[in-house]
């Protein structure tokens, strides 16, 4: 077999997360990987799609779901065994900073003639320092659309062209790190390529299930992501996706998006493939209420049977929440208002009432949502300890008022770092944030600690570190008090949650003492390995209260076939 042009490889968290004691937390409980971060970024998709419609041999491989599918797999030995013209890592988030280094180590090492390029917005944001400092890496690309950027990086590195006018593209030069200009920033999303049936071909031709898996349990969750924007209108105090953010590190001064027509076709193809959930990535309000009518339009017309997953910003008229129901045949809803507290929200930057929220909710609800999920986050500006239990005490007000209609609220920590681009880390002290990390390499140094206590990057004025991780201990706690109470979950699942936080907290206290002697006992820390990967995921609360789709990849495989059969 020809090696491939370009391999993909995603990285979990930390790359010897097996050897390590590490209390990763309730980090991930309300996302669908695990506390590894194994789900790679959708641009992994887009890259390839893009690199396979122009001529070249693109490969995924999921080293993270590799791992954690077999304790036998070596990744070392892997990336030993593989070979590509180019290795790309994926450092789009900074929980990965640790795995994405290490794992291009490896890579340079065994491969010490092969360059490797970094993307993603934690990369583009940290570039320059990448270059100085971490000598394995030949090449950053920066932005949020990096598809054509990377084909002319391949096919230079293939015939040896100048690096000198591929955008986006910081390189060296000698021994001079070189930063070409970030001019490739689209106006939309049409020319992007999203093969659905890209993973379904390189399964087949490298035999590799668990390497390609989005993230772990998607054989039996399945679901696959629709991208209406690249972009946001909103400012977010403590997100990288923000308004801010966006123009400030990634050339964009205005959001992109994929036209209404084909982000419906793209909503009908995915179901060609796979039976489950389709989530729609940003609100598609964001473009105006005309485009968001004509999507809904378009996809009325396809007659789409799996469930689509639409995200809101902001609260929705009765008119809009009907006009989604006729589109598609089954639906759900996904809302972060963050807190209950209007002051809170307001200064996270989302400026709406509880009221607004509330009424979207019955819209909706009405209108036949299969479910209405409700984010709730702890370590915001001005939030203290009362607001959050104040938050847990609303949800019971949710629940009594929507008894039975299938409304679920959640809460988790900011965790583990708020992201480095974002306005809350731009000026930290403006919006009462304290950062305990600024540059690349002071993460790294957090991103192993023995603790999710410890690997925070920040604390507020109003929650230390110490009060956000037993915030977020107490409140999974009450929230869970009140879901056993109204018999919104089973007696053994509210049991089996109530013990996993206590030990968790218990466990979490037992560290902070080692810690708190100065000097961090290899020999105390690996007698509580085991405990700490056991109370590391569905924390404070059941993460499979969280799942879609009831349906598993099997139920999928005669469409996979079918569809290929139709495409060849």
């Amino acid at each position: 077999m020809a090696r491939p042009d370009l391999t993909l490889l995603h990285p979990p968290s930390v790359v010897d997360f097996r050897k390590r004691t590490l209390l990763l937390g309730p980090v991930s409980d309300l996302i669908p990987s695990t506390p590894v971060f194994e789900m790679y970024p959708i641009g992994f998709i887009t890259m390839a799609s893009h690199l396979e419609a122009n001529g070249y041999e693109a490969r995924i491989v999921n080293i993270a779901t590799r791992m954690l599918a077999s304790d036998r797999f070596d990744p070392e030995k892997f990336v030993r065994s593989v070979d590509s013209e180019v290795f790309g890592i994926d450092l789009h988030w900074m929980p990965h900073v640790q795995g994405s280094l290490e794992l291009a180590r490896m890579v340079k090492k065994h491969h010490p003639d092969r360059p490797i390029v970094l993307g993603g917005f934690s990369a583009s944001y940290y570039h320059d320092e990448l270059m100085r400092t971490h000598p394995e890496i030949d090449f950053v690309l920066r932005g949020d659309s990096t598809e054509v950027p990377l084909q002319q990086l391949v096919e230079a590195v293939e015939s040896r062209k100048d690096l000198a006018d591929i955008p986006n593209l910081t390189w060296r030069d000698g021994g001079r790190v070189r930063t070409n200009p970030l001019t490739h920033v689209p106006k939309d999303l049409d020319s992007i390529e999203i093969d659905y049936g890209l993973i379904v071909r390189k399964v087949l031709r490298y035999r590799d299930l668990s390497g390609h898996l989005p993230y772990k349990n998607w054989k039996s969750n399945p679901m696959s992501i629709a991208v209406s924007v690249r972009g946001c209108t909103h400012n977010c105090v403590n997100c990288a996706g923000s308004c801010d953010s966006f123009a400030r590190n990634f050339g964009r001064d205005r959001p992109a998006f994929r036209s209404p027509k084909m982000l419906a076709e793209d909503i009908a193809r995915a179901e060609e493939y796979v039976k489950g959930a389709t989530f729609v990535v940003g609100d598609v309000r964001q473009a105006g209420r005309a485009y968001a009518d004509e999507f809904l339009a378009e996809l009325k017309k396809r007659k789409v049977r799996n469930e689509v997953v639409i995200e809101l910003f902001s609260p929705a008229d009765k008119n809009f929440a009907d006009e989604v129901a006729k589109s598609v045949e089954n639906f759900s809803v996904q809302v972060s208002p963050e807190t209950h507290d209007e002051k809170v929200r307001k200064a996270q930057g989302k400026p709406y009432t509880n009221a607004g929220l509330e009424k979207s909710a019955e819209h909706f609800l009405e209108a036949g949502c299969g479910r209405f999920d409700i984010f709730y986050m702890i370590g915001l500006p001005l939030q203290t300890r009362q607001s959050v239990d104040e938050t847990v005490a609303y949800t019971r007000k949710l629940f009594e008022k929507f008894k039975g209609k299938r409304l679920f609220p959640f809460i988790s920590p900011l965790a583990p770092f708020i992201d480095p681009g974002g306005n809350a880390f731009e000026d930290p002290e403006k919006h009462g944030f304290r950062l305990f990390a600024s540059s690349l390499e002071d993460h790294l140094k957090l991103a192993t600690m023995p603790s999710w206590k410890y690997v925070l990057n920040y604390e507020t004025k109003w929650l230390t570190r110490s009060d956000i991780v037993e915030a977020s201990y107490s409140s999974g706690l009450g929230l869970n008090s009140i879901k056993r109470e109204m018999g919104l979950v089973p007696e053994e699942v509210a049991d089996a949650t109530e013990r996993r936080i206590e030990a968790a907290r218990e466990l979490s206290g037992r560290i902070d003492q080692i810690v708190g002697r100065g000097k961090v006992s290899d020999k105390e820390m690996e007698g509580l390995r085991e405990a700490a990967k056991d109370l590391s995921e569905s924390t404070v609360c059941e993460k499979k209260e969280l799942d879609w789709s009831e349906d598993n990849i099997y139920a999928s495989i005669p469409r996979m076939v079918g569809a290929l059969l139709r495409r060849k």
